[in-house]
């Protein structure tokens, strides 16, 4: 399996494999996304991404079918909580038609393996609550339910 870090020149390859996923939040979540982001907002955003040392983004198969987005945290310590670095999966996408080949897998070795060489002490993934198929693969990854969000309209 082919996954290898994304270079500002694939800004338009991580756009289109964004476009899937943009489309399903979009779908159920209608208030909150925008069902077609404008092509240059969308492009500046994965610019700013690839240009920021704390982002790494992930491309995995040839050609590329799917991607990570990755993102360094810290805080520091508080009257609350010790220190913290995490490695947030902000975005984690693989093509409709190439699902179930392992590329979501790699996706998170990668990321996995980002993590340890940046010394993280944890991982985290944003996933929707709407998400079931995702949730049910992140589980199947390791991954565990850490805390919830709730909403409500004023």
């Amino acid at each position: 399996m082919t996954v290898r870090r994304a270079t500002p020149g694939d800004v338009a390859i991580v756009a289109r494999l964004n476009a899937h996923v943009q489309g399903w939040h979009a779908t159920r979540y209608p208030d909150v996304f925008f069902p077609n982001p404008d092509p240059a907002g969308l492009l500046a955003f994965f610019t700013d991404r690839l240009a920021d040392p704390a982002c790494t983004v992930f491309l995995t198969g040839d050609p590329p079918v799917g991607y990570a987005l990755c993102q360094l945290q810290t805080r520091e310590a508080n009257a609350f909580s010790p220190p913290i670095r995490r490695l947030l999966i902000d975005h984690v996408a693989v093509a409709p038609e190439a699902r179930r080949l392992g590329h979501g897998r790699a996706l998170l070795q990668a990321a996995r393996d980002l993590a340890r060489d940046l010394k993280a002490d944890e991982i985290l993934l944003d996933t929707w609550e709407a998400n079931h198929d995702a949730h049910a693969f992140f589980r199947s990854e390791g991954f565990a339910l850490r805390r919830m969000l709730f909403r409500s309209t004023p």
